[in-house]
């Protein structure tokens, strides 16, 4: 006869927390403290004691930043002694695991070469760490003792021209801090992943009531900006008899056509892509993971998880609030195995409308009613 034995495990399910990136980004650049350091920094944090007192590009960049975004913000700053010295320092930030959703590199990029370096760079970090970033560069600030607006649009034109990279925005600086201002935006809580920057209902930008001239007196207006977005550049704009300043499209450096043509196409798409490869991870030698019929639709449901979590609504006063994303449906995750050894599932990622551009049309009604 046996002897009676009792034995208890657990199991993991995978159903966890992620780890969260989104929202915070990593800024390099040169300043005037703490060269080769790592500083984390929130809306609390003394920037001159960090950075130094005299006035830098990476300093102005955080301080329009966390000026335009919320109470929870927080950043990550590697500050250099020279311009020029992100590479090294970017490679350190990957080799020491460092968790954030883009890169901002403050020193100003005046090379096709350099742009064509930096999305080198970001594209390494995704083909050696599995890192889904994005990387925000930006130019020399308008000289406006010096520069006409032509010549500021004219410089920005030809430095883009002919670059195709989906995971970089090159940020023209309209003014010193538009860069910081922008990114700031884009991790304020009112903005979700899915916004675009545009979005009036977030407010206007914080620090800028009126917009610069050039040498020749000519304040930026809304043909400059279109200029300026035409060429993939993410600028702010006014609305005629509206007060406050805010922000254009958040556009990136993808080519004609692309899907990532925009930042918070590529902001949801990168989330999906962080949380899947966990999921993905979990399964690697995991017969349950098989071509039968029974684990084929289990893991599909498996992996619409982040898509699931993505696309929650949210009803407030009576105002409907939608999810980054639509609700998956059935067919939006796809598996299959070339080999016994081999599994290849895609996903269908389904966003919401968005109004740019709204055109409103007004008609009388003159019939002679009784």
């Amino acid at each position: 006869m046996a002897l009676g034995s009792v034995s208890v495990s657990s199991q993991d399910n995978g159903n966890g927390d992620f780890t969260s990136v989104e929202g915070q980004f990593l800024y390099i650049g040169a300043a005037g403290k703490n060269a080769g350091t790592v500083q984390y920094i929130d809306q609390t944090t003394d920037l001159d004691n960090v950075l130094g007192i005299p006035a830098s590009k990476l300093k102005t960049a955080i301080e329009n930043a966390r000026n335009n975004a919320g109470t929870n913000w927080t950043a990550i700053a590697m500050p250099r002694s020279a311009a020029g010295e992100w590479s090294t320092t970017f490679e350190q930030a990957m080799a020491n695991n460092f968790v954030c959703e883009a890169v901002v590199v403050t020193d100003p990029v005046t090379t096709q070469a350099v742009l064509d370096d930096m999305n080198a760079a970001v594209t390494s970090a995704e083909n050696q760490y599995g890192r889904y970033l994005h990387w925000f560069a930006v130019t020399d600030v308008m000289d406006s003792s010096a520069q006409a607006w032509d010549d500021f649009i004219e410089a920005f034109e030809t430095l883009q021209n002919g670059v195709a990279a989906p995971a970089l925005s090159l940020v023209p600086e309209v003014f010193s801090g538009w860069l910081g201002t922008y990114c700031g935006r884009l991790c304020h809580e009112d903005q979700s992943l899915a916004d675009t920057p545009m979005r009036v209902a977030s407010g206007a930008i914080v620090g800028l009531s009126s917009l610069p001239a050039d040498k020749d007196g000519i304040v930026f207006n809304m043909s400059h900006a279109k200029a300026l977005n035409d060429a993939r550049g993410t600028v702010p704009q006014v609305y005629a008899d509206y007060d406050g300043i805010y922000c254009s499209d958040g556009m990136t450096l993808a080519a004609e056509a692309s899907d990532f043509s925009v930042i918070e196409n590529c902001r949801v798409t990168n989330v999906v892509k962080r949380e899947v490869r966990i999921l993905a991870i979990k399964k690697v030698g995991n017969r349950e993971l098989n071509s039968t019929p029974i684990s084929v639709a289990a893991h599909e449901t498996y992996f619409m998880r982040p898509m699931i979590d993505r696309s929650k609504s949210l009803v407030s006063n009576g105002i409907y609030k939608p999810g980054d994303v639509k609700p998956p449906q059935d067919g939006d995750v796809t598996i299959t195995w070339p080999t016994r050894t081999k599994v290849e599932f895609g996903l269908l990622i389904r966003p919401y409308n968005c109004p740019k551009a709204i055109a409103a049309t007004v008609a009388l009604e003159l019939s002679n009613e009784v």
